[in-house]
């Protein structure tokens, strides 16, 4: 967990280069958010270390053997592949690799992607993983790494008073000419510091044991760098920086610590205020339809998520027969079982009830109960939705089994309809626990500009996206295809 410019690039590419010179027929595979950052790695870092040095020039490469963004191969057998994700692993699926790189993990969604990819360690006798990134919001991937890591700080002895001082804070231990004691405030070297477990792995247990597999994690602020702290010029624009950036921007990118909460869209409050008086039963065994109304089903099937905190979750909306500005919540439910195969015939059976008019299943891991959820109630009423990032077209057919559909915008257009109040939701006492999922999810913006929306790995978000599948069924049934970019 890092402060921009520490070396943490260099540092994989070296990894990564290493393992791949040593260690013949060795496979890495480098992930990062976006295409530009990828492309950026591999031309500049890896390339750059390859083709400069004359040992391995020498000894590893060819001019016979692919050497391009994607895939560098060595005379050696080993290769470095090159992919990007950051809300979808697709590109990753089918890969094998010994060892993977995540760099900026920050800006890659965990539950979404991290799993997934981690599964091409699968047959690795090695299975290495290396997560890398700046600190952003509490919420996000990297502060959820570190809190499951040995959180390993780089403490400096004073030689005044003893004492040990680690940086994590914008007012404590910044001098004017480099890192001072925290509580004497005399000047530290910081060539003498060593690591040291904030977070030990317990007595007994073995680091090696995949049942109780820890992360090793190192935090590394700009502030430790003796280049930083010998080069007067250098240690001045760091405290320029602390008297111009805010105290949140200052932690994450110079100190490299998490820090504040992601923004929220609509508040608890407001959710609350589009509730209504009635309530949803559990599993309901009577409905009376008006001709006038049309009624849509959404699934977000479970997909395990970290700590089976992932639920499948099946939500029905009512609208008018002819669309309109509302949508009434008639029914949600929320699984705790992690095998969605388990609860196809209660969710069918509930929209059999309901006489829905389309359903729209999440296609991510819900391809054998989206099938199972045809069989029961007709395969010219189920269609499939895979999110991924396509705000050119934020909808579109894939000619084949599903809809194609750009998340961001997805929950964007949502969210904007629930705050202008054309969503209604039973009383509160129905409706909390969803609207907990509804707020769990919190808006980011990527270090390549791009507006994201995330939720903390150990915080689910399924019932919202059942809704938003609904939604977009509600979409597709009348040919309302607008949305706002």
């Amino acid at each position: 967990m890092c402060g921009r410019q520490v070396g943490k690039s260099v540092s994989a590419a070296a990894f990564e280069v290493i393992d791949s010179i040593s260690i013949p027929h060795f496979k890495t595979l480098y992930v990062s958010p976006s295409l530009k950052q990828t492309s950026t790695f591999s031309n500049t870092r890896v390339a750059k270390i390859m083709r400069h040095s004359p040992f391995i020039n020498r000894h590893y490469l060819s001019a016979k053997i692919p050497d391009n963004v994607f895939l560098k191969m060595l005379q050696n057998g080993s290769e470095l592949l090159f992919t990007y994700a950051c809300d979808n692993p697709d590109r990753a699926r089918g890969i094998s690799a010994d060892r993977i790189t995540y760099d900026e993990v920050q800006d890659i969604l965990y539950d979404e992607v991290v799993p997934v990819i981690n599964e091409c360690l699968a047959n690795s006798k090695y299975g290495f993983i290396s997560y890398m990134g700046t600190p952003k919001t509490m919420d996000n991937t990297i502060q959820f790494l570190w809190e499951s890591s040995t959180q390993s700080e780089y403490c400096i002895k004073c030689t005044a008073c003893n004492a040990w001082s680690y940086f994590r804070e914008p007012d404590r231990g910044l001098g004017k000419a480099g890192v001072v004691c925290i509580k004497c405030a005399k000047p530290l070297d910081v060539r003498t510091g060593v690591w040291v477990d904030m977070n030990p792995i317990p007595p007994g247990l073995d680091p090696e044991d995949p049942a109780g597999h820890r992360i090793k994690a190192f935090h590394i602020p700009q502030t430790i760098l003796p280049a930083n702290n010998e080069a007067p010029e250098r240690w001045a624009r760091i405290l320029d920086k602390r008297d111009k950036y805010s105290d949140s921007r200052f932690k994450n990118e110079v100190l490299g610590v998490s820090d504040a909460i992601g923004t929220r869209l609509v508040s608890l409050q407001e959710l609350m205020s589009f509730c209504q008086d009635y309530a949803i039963e559990k599993a309901p065994t009577t409905f009376t339809r008006s001709s006038a109304t049309k009624v849509v089903g959404g699934v977000d099937w479970s997909g395990g998520g970290t700590k089976g905190h992932s639920r499948t979750v099946a939500w029905i909306w009512q609208t008018s027969a002819s669309g309109g500005p509302k949508l009434k919540t008639l029914w949600y439910r929320i699984f705790p079982s992690n095998n969605p195969v388990e609860d196809v015939s209660e969710i069918a059976r509930v929209f059999k009830l309901y006489g829905v008019d389309i359903v729209i299943g999440d296609a991510g891991e819900g391809a054998l109960a989206n099938a199972q959820l045809k069989q029961y109630i007709g395969a010219n009423k189920v269609f499939q939705v895979q999110y991924g990032s396509s705000a050119a077209k934020p909808v579109k057919w894939n000619g084949r089994d599903r809809y194609m559909v750009d998340r961001t915008t997805m929950i964007d257009n949502f969210l904007m309809d629930v705050k202008k109040g054309r969503v209604v939701y039973p009383n509160a006492a129905s409706s909390r626990q969803a609207f907990d999922d509804m707020l769990n999810v919190y808006e980011e913006v990527t270090m390549t500009g791009k507006k994201v929306w995330r939720h903390a790995p150990s915080q689910p978000d399924d019932a919202l996206h059942a809704q938003i599948f609904g939604w977009i069924g509600c979409k597709i049934l009348f040919q309302e295809m607008e949305f706002y970019a």
